[in-house]
């Protein structure tokens, strides 16, 4: 996927979460804020913008939002997966690589500092 098609296919998932209300599925879950969503598409942009400068290739993400308003975006590699849920005030990720919650997954904050090593980690194992 070229840089152009990548940024309209995220511009659409965004386009969709823009729309949501709150209680948009039901479960009296909020809508995400203007703030939340220029936070988590420009955040997104940065790390497709790094991830390609430093010649990895680009997995599409699952975007969507959660109960909370936050951005989720969610990338699947074999048995790997890293979640990223961006707030407006800070992101945080998760790394999983199995189903138990206390050797098999990580949380901390996601920074610039670790975008290439937990894409590192993502697509090469």
């Amino acid at each position: 996927m070229n840089f152009k098609e990548c940024e309209r296919n995220l511009s659409e998932r965004f386009d969709v979460l823009a729309k949501r209300e709150d209680n948009w599925d039901g479960y009296d879950s909020k809508k995400p804020t203007k703030l939340t969503l220029v936070r988590a598409e420009n955040l997104i942009g940065e790390l497709f913008d790094s991830i390609i400068s430093a010649g990895h290739p680009w997995i599409t993400p699952f975007i969507s939002s959660d109960e909370d308003g936050n951005v989720t975006v969610e990338w699947y590699e074999e048995e790997r997966q890293l979640h990223l849920q961006i707030g407006e005030d800070e992101v945080e990720y998760i790394q999983v690589w199995g189903t138990n919650i206390d050797t098999e997954m990580h949380v901390d904050f996601f920074s610039r500092d670790n975008y290439l090593t937990l894409w590192k980690w993502l697509i090469d194992g």
